[in-house]
């Protein structure tokens, strides 16, 4: 097997355990930034959104496994692509939270 698919499917798999450790921790600050509707509650809202997490990790995670003893490179580039697109965006959006709280930690 080609080193270079053994090494994209170790980092993959290091970006998906990012990509799920952040946003755990990220759900409850984008449900802060919306104003809460009146019949609906947060911790639920939050843990919905977890739960759903759990589903794009697994994706993510049969995706990359898939692509890598299936020696795909093209399914594995892909799934790298999403993984950084979706690391990006909630780094940007996490920036975007700071900043409007005026915050810099």
């Amino acid at each position: 097997m080609p080193d270079h698919l053994r090494t994209l499917f170790i980092i993959n798999a290091a970006l998906t355990l990012l990509d799920a450790s952040l946003g755990y921790h990220l759900a409850p600050r984008l449900l802060r930034l919306s104003p809460p509707a009146p019949d609906t509650d947060p911790g639920r809202v939050v843990q919905t959104i977890r739960r759903m997490l759990t589903g794009v990790v697994l994706l993510y995670m049969f995706c990359n496994c898939l692509a890598y003893f299936r020696q795909n490179r093209t399914l594995l580039a892909v799934v790298t692509v999403l993984l950084a697109v979706d690391l990006g965006g909630q780094l940007y959006v996490r920036y975007r939270t700071r900043q409007r709280r005026g915050d810099g930690r």
